[in-house]
């Protein structure tokens, strides 16, 4: 494999445990069951990037990822009937720049950096939120690419490529690091060699895209990455 110049990073799937961190906060805005809590937090996410793909597809300015996230939750409380109050609804907007790690990605991280790889993260995330994220992690990152740089959310390929429009980077230098189906599926089909954090044993939608790499979690990077 070419030589890796640049790591880029999913945030909110390949780095956060964003079910684990946000199914509690829910929990505690509503009376909701954990099983309840899961379910309303699994449609809260969908719709959070269903708004993300309706800004791509309508050519207008783009909507902020803090504002497909709060318009999200408004459907999830018409849909499931919740009861929030402004306080609970701006608390759990902005829980999202307030989320646990997976437990294995600061030692992943720092190991990455003691190895002396440069890293990035390239996320959907408005700005402030990669910001505030980043600011929880134990690592500098040489790069934050927002979804605010490219004017479109991921997978579009104006994402993937800001690494090397903004760096300078050719594709074979970067190594994409997924955590969802449609990331690692983007990342390979704007010609970005792709790790893929598969959690939770899916599998590609279209082989065509299949990411290069595949493990069970960052883990399978430090192997990948010596």
């Amino acid at each position: 494999m070419t030589r890796v110049a640049l790591v880029t990073f999913d945030v909110y799937s390949a780095l956060f445990d964003i079910a684990g961190s946000l199914t509690g906060r829910l929990r505690e805005a509503t009376d909701l069951d954990e099983a309840r809590a899961a379910q309303v937090f699994q449609v809260w996410r969908a719709k959070q990037l269903e708004r993300a793909a309706i800004s791509n597809s309508l050519s207008l300015a783009r909507t902020s990822f803090r504002d497909c996230t709060r318009q999200a939750l408004g459907y999830v409380e018409r849909r499931f009937g919740l009861a929030l109050d402004d306080a609970s609804r701006q608390e759990l907007v902005m829980a999202w720049d307030r989320l646990a790690p997976w437990p294995e990605a600061p030692r992943v991280l720092e190991t990455l950096a003691s190895r002396g790889y440069s890293m990035a993260l390239l996320s959907n995330g408005d700005r402030d939120m990669l910001q505030a994220l980043a600011a929880c992690l134990p690592v500098p990152f040489a790069r934050i690419f927002s979804s605010e740089d490219a004017g479109t959310y991921k997978p579009h390929p104006a994402m993937y490529e800001l690494p090397m429009r903004k760096l300078g980077l050719a594709r074979a230098q970067v190594l994409h690091v997924a955590g969802a189906a449609s990331d690692a599926l983007g990342s390979t089909a704007a010609g970005v060699r792709c790790y893929w954090s598969n959690r939770t044993g899916d599998v590609p939608l279209d082989p065509a895209y299949a990411p290069a790499f595949t493990g069970t979690s960052l883990e399978g990077l430090l192997e990948l990455l010596p």
